[in-house]
């Protein structure tokens, strides 16, 4: 059996943030029903594969919620589940009658998970926002980019919606896990922006113990970053300590640079970024990143690829881990973890809208 086989998700989140929670819960085996708005449905079927991505292995229904008949469909959902998960406004189930207090007394062992922008209480809580407004609140904002520029939206991912899905995932099986022993659901409020602030917490510290800005030493390289070879490819270095960054050096042809007893500190290597850089970047294009690679690595040096997307399914490494399965011609990421003794669902098509409204509001006490 799979981990969650016998467990039923009703999803009426939309984009990215609940689609990729209950994507993770799918692939433990649990029966997801993607409850769609018609005509079209969750829009991001219409953002260039997010919905393949994270619709992998659910089920269709479309339901129009304002008409009554919609809504009794819902209604029978909810009596039947065991989570239901939502990514509206705060208030907007409520004034539809689908919130916590009215979904409990229809079914108390449901969980029911709440994901929004700032969450269900505070002055925010009503506010529009999207990504690059959940990252700059907490403070994630601040310490992006180049430790000499303006702060950078964006990282290539969907941050703050890729980490409240997990946080969200987490806090369902546990609240399932909690529910074997007290035979009720709960309710649980996830907030985008709380769970960006939960990953800044490392960086917080730092700061406080330190007393000063953490952003120049993530972003200000000095052999910890990204650097261009000569075919125009990059490779990325993580040469935080001190044998790291000597070894690096010595690989490079210039191992004075890595004893000079004014760089031997990573903070001094920051301090002195723009003095260590130039030197860095001429050396790296010498040669083209393939070779770079195989010298770094033989020197032991921390290194990788900058891959670009289309390089990623090919990627030696990804290959034996077997992360990327086509399905129906297209690429899909597999669930992450590797497991003995516990089985996982392959990476399945996403459906198409409605596609299961027969089966499944056509089903026993429906």
């Amino acid at each position: 059996m799979l981990p969650l086989e016998g467990v039923r998700v009703v999803d009426l989140t939309n984009f990215l943030p609940g689609p990729f929670c209950s994507m993770i819960l799918s692939d433990f085996g649990a029966e997801v029903i993607k409850v769609e708005r018609p005509p079209k449905g969750d829009p991001a079927r219409y953002q260039g594969g997010m919905f393949t991505s994270a619709g992998r292995n659910k089920k269709s229904v479309a339901l129009d919620l304002k008409s009554d008949e919609g809504k009794e469909a819902l209604r029978k959902l909810v009596l039947n589940c065991d989570v239901l998960m939502e990514g509206f406004r705060p208030g907007v189930l409520d004034r539809l009658g689908f919130g916590w207090e009215a979904v409990r007394a229809l079914n108390d062992r449901a969980v029911y998970c709440s994901i929004s922008g700032f969450g269900q209480t505070g002055p925010n809580r009503d506010l529009a926002g999207h990504d690059v407004n959940y990252l700059s609140i907490a403070g994630a904002l601040s310490i992006s980019g180049d430790p000499d520029g303006p702060p950078v939206a964006g990282g290539g991912v969907q941050v703050a919606d890729l980490t409240s899905a997990m946080y969200a995932a987490v806090s369902v099986l546990a609240a399932i896990i909690n529910r074997g022993r007290t035979g009720k659901g709960a309710y649980l409020d996830v907030s985008m922006t709380d769970c960006v602030l939960a990953f800044m917490g490392p960086r917080i510290l730092e700061y406080f113990d330190r007393g000063m800005p953490p952003k120049g030493t993530m972003m200000g390289r000095s052999g910890f970053g990204a650097y261009r070879t000569r075919d125009g490819k990059y490779v990325s270095v993580g040469c935080l300590e001190l044998n790291f960054w000597q070894r690096l050096c010595d690989a490079l042809g210039d191992p004075e640079l890595g004893r000079d007893p004014k760089y031997l500190g990573w903070f001094d290597r920051m301090k002195y970024r723009a003095e260590i850089n130039p030197r860095l970047d001429e050396k790296f294009l010498l040669r083209d990143r393939d070779e770079w690679m195989k010298i770094l690595r033989k020197a032991d040096v921390p290194v990788t690829p900058v891959n670009r997307i289309e390089e990623l399914e090919n990627d030696p490494q990804f290959v034996s881990r077997g992360m990327i399965k086509r399905v129906n011609g297209q690429p899909l990421v597999a669930f992450p973890v590797k497991f003995e003794g516990l089985e996982l669902r392959e990476p399945g098509p996403a459906p198409e809208l409605g596609a299961d409204n027969g089966g499944i509001l056509g089903g026993p006490g429906l």
